[in-house]
């Protein structure tokens, strides 16, 4: 990497650029892999080579990197890329948000997490994608300027996990909303699936129901329907109800749908059937049928809850789940 030569505050500018540049390159691949946690990272003097730069250049991005808790020295064995849990300590000033726009739920979730930031004075960056591949890119961009907090509508399947588990690693707080459960790498806010299945089983029978078919119309891989499921073919048994996971050609006396979320139950209106449904937005119950209704506000609100607790508990922290009931709406 050659650059040219310039005098007094360009030449501190230029290095300062350098430096900028060494330190997002080395974090992102260490973010992508390339340099796994507890294993030997570059000397300064194989960094200095790979990308000429001066030792002093080099020196002002590896203490940055070890100041973030990215790496560690160690005496004999050198640099090594961090392999504890660490956690962004301090007050929470900035929170990053990887949510697709395109989504009504996410974006009733989006306004809520942002009038939430706006009265705990907390600045929100929103990085929106529809993928979890995108996803993946995204968190990188974020992390490597500096967002230490960040929430994630886990969008599918793709989501790396082994990235996110880096991130933990490397002092990132991080809490899924929704979808994808993240298991131990991250904190989990989501709607009380269960109590919502069984809310609205306990409507149905009121309503004399006696036979009720869940329905998704889409049939997503993601964790939060797959609950919805399985709660709905536990609780159909334990209450002596005849459960079906598929619409019949024609409805038997007393039949209901039990549908997976909104948009699924409005594809179904025309089934003339009684509608039970998760997952309603307050602009959508009308005319959806009996509707759990998500509790926007105080999922955002469980999100920060979540942040402030890693940041408080740094390196002593552990994943937990944060399942909020939400609003039956008739």
């Amino acid at each position: 990497m050659c650059l040219p030569i310039y005098g007094g505050d360009d030449a501190k500018e230029v290095k300062m650029l350098l430096t900028d540049q060494i330190y997002h390159k080395l974090f992102e691949e260490i973010l992508k892999g390339v340099f796994v946690p507890g294993e030997r990272f570059l000397t300064e003097q194989e960094t200095m080579e790979r990308f000429g730069a001066s030792r002093i250049t080099v020196r002002r991005a590896f203490a940055r990197l070890e100041e973030n808790n990215i790496i560690l020295r160690r005496r004999k064995l050198g640099t090594v890329v961090n392999n504890t849990f660490a956690a962004a300590k301090g007050e929470l000033r900035t929170i990053g948000a990887l949510l697709p726009t395109s989504d009504p739920f996410a974006r009733s979730f989006l306004e809520s997490l942002c009038k939430e930031a706006a009265e705990q004075d907390v600045i929100t960056v929103l990085e929106p994608v529809d993928s979890g591949s995108g996803q993946n890119e995204a968190v990188i961009r974020l992390a490597s300027h500096g967002v230490r907090d960040i929430v994630v509508w886990g969008m599918d399947r793709s989501v790396d996990s082994s990235l996110f588990l880096r991130l933990r690693i490397l002092g990132v707080n991080l809490v899924f909303f929704d979808r994808i459960n993240p298991g131990d790498i991250a904190d989990y806010v989501c709607l009380d699936n269960e109590s919502a299945v069984k809310t609205l089983l306990d409507q149905a029978q009121k309503q004399g129901i006696k036979h009720l078919f869940f329905a998704d119309t889409a049939w997503l891989d993601v964790d939060t329907n797959k609950e919805r499921c399985r709660f709905f073919q536990k609780e159909c048994v334990k209450r002596n109800i005849s459960g079906g996971l598929e619409l019949p050609a024609e409805f038997p006396p007393n039949s209901g749908i039990l549908a997976v979320n909104v948009a699924t139950a409005l594809a179904l209106l025309d089934r003339n059937v009684p509608l039970f449904v998760i997952d309603a937005l307050p602009e959508n119950c009308r005319g959806a049928g009996v509707c759990i209704k998500q509790p926007m506000e105080k999922m955002a609100a469980a999100c920060f809850h979540s942040l402030r607790e890693q940041r408080r508990l740094g390196s002593r922290w552990r994943a937990k789940e944060f399942r909020i009931s939400g609003e039956l709406v008739l």
